[in-house]
């Protein structure tokens, strides 16, 4: 028997015993391309749909709207001190852990202070701004910051999950704790390696009766596996957004509604920047110059999606610099690279540096990502006609990771020369992405995975997140993408848009997240009252 057939005898044995509520969907199938680990907050694996997914079983303390506004959650009351430094937050009084126990202001005192002694690289770095963190009663905690922050209520307030201390304060190593007790409307009732997960609604939520009861994860890898079992009704749904070559099918397809949306998710060309040749900001603008971005939002995403930005941050972000701008030239890149003296030596085809290295560097992408794949082999064409050879090696993600961003922590270095890369949309949604993505203290750049060094850069991320205003928190940023535009630490090639198709009779409370798209908490849960 097949794994999709093993699967789907599974899927029947679960349908026949759910039984939902009324107004309440029953059990809806919705594919994920990977593992996502236990599903807790130090197991996950990818910022979407991994991390939306795991807020469903552990929740943060506010959550992001569907205009990416945080909005109070587990909080129902709260206010700052007018110098800003001092937040003092009223929890609901009747939440609940998945076991039973009551979640109290002293389960976020211990998660604060658990994730600064435990390196996570989304949390760590932003609670290092926490001075102090007082319990006072079961409800309310008391935090004071060293400084005042803009950032502070997107990052961590809206995004660190709380942990149960019961559970969690003996654990010394929480990338190896794969229990998954949480106080989100969702439990997880089961998880086959490689095969899917169960979510079952927590009927004790404090928040209100979940939308839907069920939701079966299978794991699909294969993105054409996927959208072929969406389209024969074996799935409902998909957290990987529709191929563009699907979109016009779906949408005549009887029994599937397609919906679309700004896609904040970036592929990337991701040099390192400790190579000792791709260190050279003439040779890589000689690439970026060779690579025409406008052709690949047509060929490979057929027009849906929107051509990248050097400055990295998405058009229809409130802090994009339209300033900023770059036009590909293959013209200008030969004459790039014919002035640094990048010239073919050896008459192989090939040029060679000065000291007469050859232009060969490995690009890897991500297998079973057929726009990847085809994009990486668009880039190998270009350059090999400006004399660059770039070697396409295809991976799966664990070997790509391992290689760019060891054990997601960029203090470790990495070992590579340029990848086909992307993050999640989450980041563009934190105020401190530039900081995040390109500071070379990798306490605070902890998204630098190319090892970038500018000490501008680093003032202005610096500047950032200390930024209140949301006037001076757009300043800053304009400059940051200048200043990154100038230096190309990555090539921005496109952003896709967000293309979902889903079954309505299954589900439809779908809500679409700006820039992010349909899985996120909002779709199976409304906010709680307060």
């Amino acid at each position: 028997m097949s794994s999709m057939m093993r699967f789907l005898v599974a899927v029947a044995l679960v349908l026949a015993l759910a039984v939902p509520s009324v107004g309440q969907s029953g059990v809806l199938r919705m594919a994920i391309g990977r593992d996502e680990g236990s599903l807790n907050p130090y197991t996950y694996q990818t910022g979407y749909p991994g991390w939306n997914l795991m807020t469903l079983i552990y929740e943060p303390l506010f959550t992001l709207d569907a205009d990416n506004i945080p909005q109070p959650w587990l909080v129902r009351r709260y206010s700052v001190s007018p110098d800003g430094r001092t937040w003092t937050l009223t929890l609901h009084s009747n939440i609940k852990w998945h076991d039973g126990r009551p979640l109290t202001a002293d389960d976020v005192k211990f998660t604060y202070e658990y994730v600064r002694r435990h390196a996570h690289s989304r949390w760590t770095p932003q609670v290092r701004l926490i001075e102090s963190i007082e319990a006072s009663g079961t409800t309310t905690l008391i935090i004071r910051l060293t400084a005042q922050s803009g950032a502070f209520l997107t990052q961590p307030l809206a995004d660190l999950p709380i942990l149960p201390r019961h559970i969690w304060e003996g654990v010394a190593e929480p990338r190896r704790f794969n229990d998954s007790t949480g106080s989100g409307p969702y439990r997880l009732a089961e998880m086959r390696d490689g095969q899917f997960y169960r979510l079952v609604a927590n009927d004790a939520y404090f928040g209100g009766r979940p939308k839907v009861r069920e939701l079966v994860l299978p794991i699909i890898r294969d993105a054409t596996v996927t959208f072929t079992a969406l389209r024969a009704g074996e799935i409902d749904t998909t957290a990987r957004a529709l191929s563009p070559e699907l979109v016009a099918e779906f949408e005549k397809a009887g029994g599937l509604k397609v919906v679309r949306g700004a896609g904040y998710a970036s592929t990337i060309l991701q040099f390192n920047l400790e190579h000792p040749i791709l260190k050279d900001l003439k040779l890589r603008q000689a690439i970026a110059n060779a690579i025409n971005t406008r052709l690949m939002v047509r060929l490979l995403l057929l027009g849906y999606g929107v051509v990248g930005s050097p400055g990295y941050i998405h058009p229809d972000s409130p802090f994009y610099n339209p300033a900023v701008t770059f036009t590909a030239s293959k013209s200008r890149a030969v004459q790039i690279l014919n002035e640094a003296g990048y010239v073919d030596r050896d008459r192989d085809g090939i040029r060679d540096t000065p000291d007469g290295r050859p232009l060969r560097f490995n690009l890897l992408t991500l297998a079973g990502n057929p726009i990847r794949v085809r994009g990486a082999d668009l880039m190998r064409t270009w350059l090999r006609d400006i004399g660059i050879d770039a070697r396409v090696i295809a991976q799966e993600d664990a070997s790509i990771i391992a290689q760019v961003w060891p054990d997601f922590d960029v203090c470790k270095g990495r070992s590579f020369d340029m990848a086909v890369f992307g993050w999640s949309a989450p980041v563009m949604n934190r105020t401190t992405s530039l900081r995040d993505l390109f500071h070379s203290d990798c306490r605070f750049g902890t998204l630098n995975i190319g090892g970038y060094k500018n000490a501008e850069v680093d003032r202005l991320g610096t500047e950032l997140a200390a930024a209140v205003e949301p006037a001076k928190q757009k300043q800053t940023l304009f400059e940051m993408q200048k200043a990154i535009a100038a230096e190309l630490p990555v090539h921005v090639l496109f952003y896709l848009d967000g293309i979902y198709a889903y079954r309505p009779d299954k589900h439809s409370a779908w809500v679409y997240q700006k820039g992010q798209g349909i899985v996120n908490k909002l779709s199976f849960i409304d906010p709680p009252k307060r």
